[in-house]
C-alpha cells in the first residue's frame, strides 16, 4: 500500500517565487516532442517537396528519392503529408455537406405515404 502525500507540508515548504520563475522559463520554450512523425521529419523539406509535386513528380517517385536519401516513407504516407500541407488551416478534414434533395434508395427505406396515397 502506498503512503499518502501530505500536501500541507509541501505547500509550507514550496518556494512559489522559484516555481513561478521556472514556469515562466518553460513558457518561452517549445514543448519537447517525444515522437517524431514522417511529417515532422520532412517539415524542413516541405516547400521543395510541394514544388516537385506541383511540377508533376508522383509520390512514388519522390518516395524512391527520399528512400535513397535515408528517409523510409511509404507513398501513401507522403500523399497524406502533401494533402495536409496543401489543405487550408490546421489540417483538419473538410466536412462534406449532404445536399438536401438526395436520399438513399434502399429496400428498407421508409415509404413516402403522402405520395403513395395521393391517387386516392
Amino acid at each position: 500500500m502506498s503512503t499518502r502525500i501530505d500536501y500541507e507540508q509541501i505547500a509550507a515548504k514550496l518556494d512559489y517565487a522559484a516555481l513561478d520563475k521556472k514556469l515562466a522559463q518553460l513558457a518561452e520554450r517549445h514543448p519537447p516532442k517525444k515522437r517524431k512523425s514522417v511529417a515532422d521529419v520532412l517539415e524542413p523539406a516541405r516547400e521543395r517537396l510541394l514544388a516537385l509535386h506541383r511540377k508533376g513528380w508522383s509520390s512514388g517517385q519522390l518516395v524512391n528519392e527520399l528512400k535513397s536519401a535515408g528517409v523510409p516513407v511509404s507513398p501513401a504516407r507522403l500523399r497524406d503529408c502533401v494533402r495536409r500541407w496543401t489543405a487550408s488551416g490546421n489540417g483538419a478534414a473538410k466536412r462534406r455537406v449532404r445536399r438536401p434533395g438526395k436520399q438513399a434508395t434502399t429496400p428498407n427505406a421508409p415509404l413516402n405515404r403522402v405520395a403513395l396515397y395521393s391517387w386516392l
